[in-house]
């Protein structure tokens, strides 16, 4: 789920236009100290921001649900928020939207990777949150994701003269190390866990790593269990040379054989549980080799840019009211 509803987008935060509304009784009581479910925070072009959007947004993009009793997180969920609404208005009168059925398939995804409809409805209630609300914030990132793609990313080129300067200018890059390709899953870890949350993840992802090993299919398992960004693609993190990872996922990674699983690894993230699936010694790597993800990487530099500029455009033309009375 994470790997949705986080976010895949590089949108940049700035100060936006703020405006006040004219009766007192109008204003947000709990923000910023805390979030009150429909309590309307901000509005964007008259489309209001609720305290569950945020509470949505601030565990989707962290699972740090507890630092939402924090004033200055709370106004960066904020600022998040409006540039998600600026951009998901600008899908919208793009006439971009999304089938219904990858919605559903997304959120009975999540709800897998939560042990079903029951646990995640006990999970989501001490929030104030239902499924319905995560829902539409995936539907949401879902839209904004499928219009940057067709309407922005397509349209960036990158000259051939730009990537051969990348590669002649920076040749450290290509010198080559060892690498190793894997295919993970992981089960994240959050702030603020309970000892039987840890137990109960720990107890999930041994009962996963006997799967495997008793030759079950690693890419179908992280497709089911995994929660990020490649879970889909069965895990697979592609090849990666050292000091590329966190230290305790690269020495497992690197120790492995080719075809072996790891024991479970924890890091700061979660647990994991890795498959080596290719090692490759230290090589130069030519430019026609390198020449695809040479492309890849300006074009993200070019979108990033490129998404800065038009949320600067779509702040300046928006009308956004903020509705709270400290910091406002």
């Amino acid at each position: 789920m994470k790997l949705y509803v986080r976010t895949a987008l590089a949108l940049a935060l700035a100060t936006v236009l703020a405006a006040s509304c004219s009766k007192k009784n109008n204003r947000a009581a709990a923000f910023p100290d805390s979030l009150a479910a429909e309590e309307v925070i901000a509005t964007v072009n008259d489309e209001p921001i609720t305290g569950d959007e945020l509470k949505v947004l601030a565990y989707t993009a962290s699972g740090m649900m507890d630092s939402t009793r924090s004033p200055s997180f709370n106004i960066r969920l904020l600022d998040q928020m409006i540039d998600r609404k600026l951009m998901a208005q600008e899908a919208k009168a793009a006439g971009v939207s999304i089938p219904d059925t990858l919605v559903t398939n997304v959120l009975d995804q999540f709800v897998r990777q939560f042990g079903g409809e029951q646990q995640v409805d006990q999970m989501l209630a001490p929030m104030g949150l239902t499924r319905d609300d995560f829902r539409n914030a995936i539907q949401r990132d879902l839209t904004i994701r499928k219009y940057v793609d067709e309407k922005i990313t397509s349209s960036i080129v990158v000259a051939d003269a730009d990537i051969r300067a990348f590669y002649d200018q920076n040749p450290d890059m290509f010198a080559g190390q060892d690498s190793v390709r894997v295919s993970h899953i992981i089960l994240l870890s959050h702030e603020g866990d309970v000892e039987q949350s840890k137990k109960d993840r720990l107890a999930q992802m041994e009962s996963i790593r006997t799967r495997a090993l008793s030759g079950e299919n690693f890419a179908e398992l992280a497709r089911q269990y995994s929660q990020d960004n490649v879970a889909q693609q069965g895990g697979d993190l592609g090849y990666f040379p050292r000091g590329m990872m966190v230290k305790p996922f690269e020495d497992a990674a690197f120790t492995l054989k080719k075809g072996q699983i790891s024991d479970i690894v924890e890091t700061q993230f979660g647990l994991h549980l890795i498959k080596c699936v290719d090692k490759k010694s230290a090589r130069p790597v030519p430019f026609e080799e390198a020449k695809a993800r040479i492309d890849m990487m300006l074009k993200q530099r070019q979108l990033s840019t490129e998404l800065q500029n038009r949320l600067q455009k779509s702040r300046d033309a928006a009308i956004i009211v903020r509705s709270y009375e400290k910091g406002a």
